[in-house]
């Protein structure tokens, strides 16, 4: 049995202008139809990646979503739409090991964290979203909802990797693995600098 995705790399723009179209659609009487018929779509694709990443997500289904609307919905189909625009990276098998090992290797826990648990999804849409789009959906996807990496992040953090103190390593040879693990997936999504790292969702 294969492994599990834990990471994707992600389209933004693929995403957002998807997104852009069917948020800005709610103002017309069948908007709200539309992109909740395109999220149950996708949500209930035979597609084995796709249907992973979407049951990896804290969503609703498709018959709760049309017992009625709430604006939370917004937030779920957002993260929905993502696994129409996604193909399977290297992640990390631990991110906890990530988040709670690096900092014995001189690294601020907020750095560890940022890397294990990626930037709150909210910041995505601000980044690629319309204003309106990105403001509505900051208001339904409250602190908590992590889990992307810009090119820079990734950029920085391989600067870090690669200047770390070898001297850290001395009683913490046991971490060497782990680095490398982190270097090579980091290293892969550099490759593809048209998108961004989508981390296990959160």
């Amino acid at each position: 049995m294969r492994d599990p995705v834990m990471a994707w790399l992600l389209d933004p723009i693929g995403l957002h202008r998807e997104f852009n179209d069917l948020f800005a659609g709610l103002a017309e009487p069948d908007g709200l139809v539309r992109f909740r018929d395109r999220a149950t779509v996708i949500w209930r694709t035979k597609d084995p990646l796709v249907h992973e990443y979407v049951s990896s997500l804290p969503t609703r289904t498709p018959d709760e979503w049309e017992s009625g609307f709430e604006e939370s919905h917004v937030a779920e189909w957002y993260r929905v739409l993502m696994a129409a625009h996604i193909r399977p990276a290297r992640g990390f098998r631990s991110p906890s090991a990530v988040k709670d090992r690096l900092p014995d290797l001189g690294w601020l826990p907020a750095e560890a964290r940022r890397l294990a648990w990626g930037r709150e999804l909210a910041t995505l849409a601000e980044s690629y979203a319309d204003p309106g789009a990105a403001a509505a959906l900051s208001m339904v996807l409250p602190l908590g909802n992590k889990g992307w990496l810009s090119q820079d992040d990734i950029g920085d953090f391989l600067h870090r990797l690669t200047h770390m103190d070898r001297r850290r390593f001395r009683g913490h040879k046991n971490l060497i693995p782990l680095t490398e693990e982190i270097y090579g997936a980091l290293s892969a999504s550099a490759s593809v600098p048209d998108r961004v790292l989508l981390l296990s969702p959160t």
